[in-house]
């Protein structure tokens, strides 16, 4: 029996000395694991304090140039000329002495100032209807702190965006070539509740006209103190823009109209009006221009986790524009928009037709690579005969100046140069027509439309009657004008005449 139990008291103390050694190396695991976990909190406060923001290199549209990013977007396509006015990608950093503001970049005094106007493009006095409009049809929520405008748009104030609900896989500005075949649905944010929070007793209820990501934007308010802790705070004006079709200048132009008309109806100027990107799509030549006509740029992807605005306002979707084709009147400030747009790149929009040595200003179409879906850059509605066009055109209008170019392949400002010292622009049906925004007040669009396309697309002719310029169109009713790789050869006898009949009604002879 005691024998029995000095075994038993042996193995006894044999568990407990293996579970005080279990115990030891439990207690030394966890002091190591805490002291890794405090080392990498400390590093990452001490980055964030060193850098308070630091954007990705491909996060933030600035107005700073970098040739690097030119170089590789020319590898990608020698058909763009970006010639230097372009825009490009930089990164943002603030020193951490600095308050708990942020102010959007502004341009260095070295950089060449666009010749803004610091005012109203409309007398105060005659007010744009659709203003008055607005106006009437406004519901305020959140005891003033959200106001809706005829389910249009929105004016926040002190709304917070929390980046951890709004998710995208990308960050968006990434070079073309780099993200081949991307499929277009990962280069939007998903919005789940709590990515814009306000102050409000409850949940404020508000719909948009459409089909329209703004819907999805106010499912995913979240209600908060206003004293809840942010990372930044950004006093300025802003306006929040999801672009579509980002790479067409048609509907780009639409977006840059809608930021305008926003701008003017909250009396605000291009010096104090700054655009957030909510999307994620790559570097686009468009891009550039966002920063040219308005103070500064910045992606979602690029501001601090949380940032609250002191005034946001959730822009007028592209689709849903004042500028939509068919139904529309003129719409609001149309040649101040051009005025505005011009002066934006130092651009004179006064030139005067002179009859007796016109400008005829030929757009082709050539393969170009412009967004990630189209990686071989194929373009349909080419001209077959360009050459015989254009030389049988100077022949027979040797008092004219007649010029024919690839106009993407040009910096904006030369595109806006081209166009405006042009009395005929003449093109096959495409987004570069939309140009006629641009040329002067006395002036004419000529449109060729292949056998394969429908002649009732009327963008350009509604941008013509808007502006009352001179509109013909051709459209090719034999199908043996048509060649395998989409381009359309027209009888040069056929192009003459229409130039002459525009000249006709252009200058009455």
């Amino acid at each position: 029996m005691k024998s029995c139990f000095k075994v038993f008291r042996h193995r006894r103390r044999n568990v407990i000395l293996l579970l005080v050694v279990v115990a030891a190396i439990c207690l030394i695991f966890l002091a190591f694991n805490d002291n890794l976990s405090t080392k990498s909190s400390a590093k990452a406060v001490q980055r964030r304090s060193s850098h308070v923001v630091e954007l990705p290199r491909t996060t933030a549209i600035a107005y700073s140039h970098t040739k690097e990013i030119d170089t590789r977007i020319h590898k990608v396509s020698k058909k763009w000329t970006l010639n230097g006015s372009s825009a490009h990608l930089s990164s943002v950093r603030l020193n951490k002495q600095k308050l708990n503001r942020l102010s959007f970049v502004r341009r260095g005094s070295s950089s060449k100032q666009p010749n803004w106007n610091p005012g109203l493009y409309y007398n105060a006095s005659s007010t744009p209807e659709v203003f008055l409009q607005w106006r009437r049809e406004r519901e305020v929520m959140c005891d003033g702190r959200m106001v809706g405008y005829d389910h249009e748009f929105v004016e926040a104030r002190d709304l917070t965006v929390d980046r951890k609900f709004c998710t995208c896989a990308l960050q968006g500005g990434e070079l073309i070539q780099d993200v081949i075949n991307q499929e277009e649905l990962a280069e939007y944010y998903t919005f789940d509740v709590g990515c814009f929070q306000i102050g409000c007793a409850k949940r404020p209820s508000y719909f948009f006209n459409g089909e329209n990501h703004l819907t999805k934007w106010m499912y995913s308010i979240a209600v908060h103190e206003v004293s809840d802790k942010v990372d930044r705070v950004i006093d300025d004006f802003t306006i929040a823009v999801t672009r579509y079709e980002y790479a067409n200048l048609f509907h780009t132009m639409t977006d840059w109209y809608n930021a305008f008309v926003v701008m003017q109806f909250f009396n605000r100027s291009s010096f104090d009006t700054n655009i957030l990107i909510v999307d994620a799509h790559p570097y686009g030549a468009l891009d550039s221009a966002w920063t040219q006509l308005f103070n500064s740029t910045v992606r979602l992807a690029g501001i601090p986790t949380r940032t609250r605005f002191r005034n946001l306002v959730w822009g007028i979707m592209g689709y849903n524009s004042l500028m939509k084709i068919f139904v529309s009147p003129t719409p609001p400030l149309i040649e101040d928009f051009r005025s505005f747009f011009l002066s934006a790149y130092n651009i004179d929009s006064r030139r005067q037709i002179d009859c007796a040595k016109l400008s005829i200003l030929f757009i082709w179409r050539h393969n170009y690579l412009a967004h990630p879906r189209n990686p071989s850059g194929f373009v349909s509605r080419k001209i077959h005969n360009e050459e015989q066009l254009i030389q049988y055109v100077k022949r027979k209008n040797s008092n004219s100046v007649v010029t024919g170019i690839q106009i993407d392949s040009y910096g904006m400002r030369q595109q806006l140069q081209l166009v405006a010292n042009a009395d005929i622009l003449v093109g096959m049906h495409g987004a570069g027509l939309t140009h006629a925004m641009f040329l002067p007040k006395r002036s004419a669009l000529i449109e060729l439309v292949p056998n394969y396309w429908s002649p009732m697309a009327e963008h350009f002719k509604a941008i013509c009657v808007w502006r009352g310029l001179v509109y013909k169109q051709w459209f090719n009713n034999d199908p043996r004008n048509e060649f395998s790789d989409q381009s359309t050869n027209i009888a040069p006898q056929i192009m003459n005449t229409l130039i002459k009949n525009t000249v006709r009604e252009l200058c009455g002879n």
